[in-house]
């Protein structure tokens, strides 16, 4: 169904906002500012308070320090890069010195969750983490190879007759092989390539009590619902989940690149 038009432009704020807190966690983290003075201070002052009028303090704070830690990763991995040098023999004999990691190519069309090189270095550190430990190398792997599954399940699958068919079926499949109980899809626009669902999650089950919402990896394999079911590279943000208490986990998905202008 079609969202009304006061929803639609709140939704559209509240993407637009936690991308700023992002992008500006994503600043900070990367260049070492400090977050309480400056002009940091004062723009994330202005992202907080724009969030409490919208209600959606927390989901900015936790894009804000998820940005933040990005641009750690980003910034040691500049760091290991510039430092970590190696002397390779060019063909005429000449010592040649040569940045050690990985060389990347750029890709302008697609809109990226994280950077390659952030990516490559947060992979590494979680490999470094586990090396000698034979059963956490197996849950790894098994992470790795099931959502590599479940994302090529989704991108497999014949589409639906319409757009909302094609979600449904998406989150049948994610059902399916067990990742979720249950669903409500609560809203679906397919003009604004936004939709909101409930579901039941074996990931919250699993877990006790927790501040903040634990549903990472499914949130990702919703990206790719809505990947297929839009053509879009998308974001879901898990608003609510059951490890807090609630009786629902919540995710709400946008478009990784949102309009500037929105048409009447």
């Amino acid at each position: 169904m079609m969202l009304h038009r006061k929803d639609y432009l709140d939704d559209l704020a509240k993407a637009r906002l936690a991308k700023a807190a992002y992008e500006l966690g994503l600043e900070v983290g990367e260049h070492g500012h400090l977050d309480t003075v400056g002009w940091v201070g004062a723009e994330l002052r202005h992202i907080v308070q724009e969030a409490e009028e919208l209600g959606v303090v927390d989901i900015v704070r936790r894009r804000y320090e998820f940005g933040k830690e990005k641009g750690h990763v980003r910034r040691q991995g500049k760091y290991n890069q510039t430092v970590a040098h190696r002397v390779k023999p060019s063909g005429g004999g000449a010592a040649q010195t040569v940045a050690e990691g990985p060389q990347l190519a750029k890709h302008d069309r697609f809109a990226e969750r994280v950077s390659a090189e952030e990516g490559i270095w947060s992979t590494i550190s979680v490999m470094k983490y586990a090396r000698g430990n034979e059963e956490l190398q197996s849950h790894l792997g098994n992470l790795i190879a099931g959502m590599g599954d479940l994302h090529d399940r989704i991108m497999q699958m014949p589409p639906g007759r319409t757009p909302d068919r094609t979600f449904d079926s998406a989150l049948s499949m994610i059902a399916e092989v067990g990742w979720l109980s249950s669903y409500d899809v609560k809203f679906f626009d397919e003009r604004s390539a936004m939709a909101s669902v409930d579901t039941t999650s074996m990931f919250a089950r699993s877990f006790e009590k927790c501040e903040a919402p634990v549903c990472l990896p499914l949130g990702n394999v919703m990206e790719t619902v809505g990947l297929k079911t839009f053509g879009k590279q998308m974001l879901a943000v898990e608003e609510r989940c059951m490890a807090q208490g609630h009786d629902h986990c919540t995710f709400k998905l946008f478009p990784r690149e949102v309009p500037r202008e929105v048409g009447v």
